[in-house]
């Protein structure tokens, strides 16, 4: 990969962006390496945390813990239905999108249902559908390290039942055009779901990537699932739902086993409306990406177009020893995803983090 001189303009202006009050107040960045506790780059956790609404509507419900959320989740749906231009039918919420993934792998895989899905991929619903008794159809991802849709397409058969495609695709990080999905879906039979997980997709910059959240509005069964675990700070706290026709959702709220609970519903509600925070967070972890494939391009390590907040990248050993190494500095990095023994998945920490991280990166690499 190479940077263009877009790419370094693009960082300088994120990096010299001035973060907004709310943010200040916000975010707080933890020790770098070389304190006590390790400095965790291996889950894809957005380490800026909740916003400041966010966080005043979960400790301030602490009263309310003792009561059930069922007339909380009225709202929250209203509020996501409007904001994705859908009816309230068409919104089904879940403890984080994980949750609902796993149930429409369930809902696929029965009486040995297939799916087709990328190599490598999130591994969710895949996993939990072949429990659940599914033949799983994995198609290698393109030497770009993208979805290979037209062997996607050739691997659909008449036992398929779903399609899976992550977009920005975990753990590679490379993003399909909007165009280029809903030409896919369409070719394929009516009887077919195409699952589409847009967890990471605030932090696309690429030409022409976009949501498909439409389809669900069309002919074909589509399901896009988001979460609050990203863009939102929210991993733990754990709330996701997913956008599809109503018949199709009815179908995935039977089959999903929780609900969100009282602080994830609140919370969910004033980070959709703490916009400001979302844009300051957004800029600084694309600030902090472009730096690491800035250094990545330095040392001349292979990485794959990064669009979430993380980027897969080869460093050049088997992945064990790297990690070895960075653990030894106190730095955990992400685990390994066949058949790429050699390549490493980083999350963008905060900035004093992606500074230990870039400190070590030229020794543990050799290429210093």
């Amino acid at each position: 990969m190479t940077l263009s001189r877009r790419d370094l303009l693009t960082a300088s202006a994120l990096l010299m962006a001035q973060p907004a009050a709310a943010w200040r107040a916000a975010a707080s960045e933890p020790a770098a390496a070389g304190g006590g506790k390790p400095i965790i780059l291996c889950w894809n956790e957005n380490p800026y945390g909740p916003s400041p609404a966010a966080r005043a509507a979960a400790s301030a419900c602490i009263g309310a813990s003792c009561r059930y959320p069922d007339d909380e989740l009225k709202p929250l749906i209203e509020a996501l239905a409007a904001r994705e231009g859908v009816g309230t039918d068409q919104i089904v919420t879940g403890t984080g999108s994980g949750e609902l993934l796993r149930a429409l792998g369930m809902l696929y895989a029965r009486d040995g249902g297939e799916i087709v899905a990328a190599q490598p991929t999130y591994a969710e619903l895949t996993r939990y559908a072949q429990g659940c008794g599914a033949k799983l159809g994995f198609v290698p991802v393109d030497r770009e390290l993208r979805h290979d849709l037209a062997a996607m397409r050739a691997a659909v058969s008449a036992r398929t039942r779903a399609v899976y495609l992550c977009n920005p695709n975990n753990p590679t990080g490379t993003a399909l055009p909007a165009a280029d999905i809903r030409a896919f879906v369409a070719s394929l039979p009516a009887s077919v779901t195409t699952i589409v997980d847009e967890a990471y997709l605030d932090f696309v910059v690429g030409p022409g990537v976009a949501s498909v959240a439409d389809l669900t509005r069309g002919e074909h069964r589509v399901v896009v699932l988001r979460t609050f675990s990203k863009i939102h700070g929210m991993a733990g706290i754990r709330c996701g739902y997913a956008i599809a026709r109503a018949e199709v959702a009815k179908e995935l709220a039977a089959a999903r086993m929780t609900t969100p609970n009282v602080f994830a519903v609140r919370a969910a509600r004033a980070s959709l409306g703490d916009q400001a925070f979302l844009a300051d967070c957004r800029r600084r972890i694309l600030a902090s990406r472009v730096r690491i494939t800035t250094e990545l391009a330095r040392l001349k390590l292979r990485y794959a177009e990064p669009q979430g907040n993380f980027v897969f990248f080869d460093t050049g050993m088997p992945l064990k020893h790297f990690t070895e190494l960075m653990r030894a500095r106190n730095i955990l990095v992400g685990r390994r995803f066949a058949p790429y023994e050699n390549w490493c998945r980083i999350t963008i920490g905060t900035e004093s983090e992606v500074d230990a991280f870039l400190a070590a990166l030229p020794a543990v690499s050799g290429r210093a």
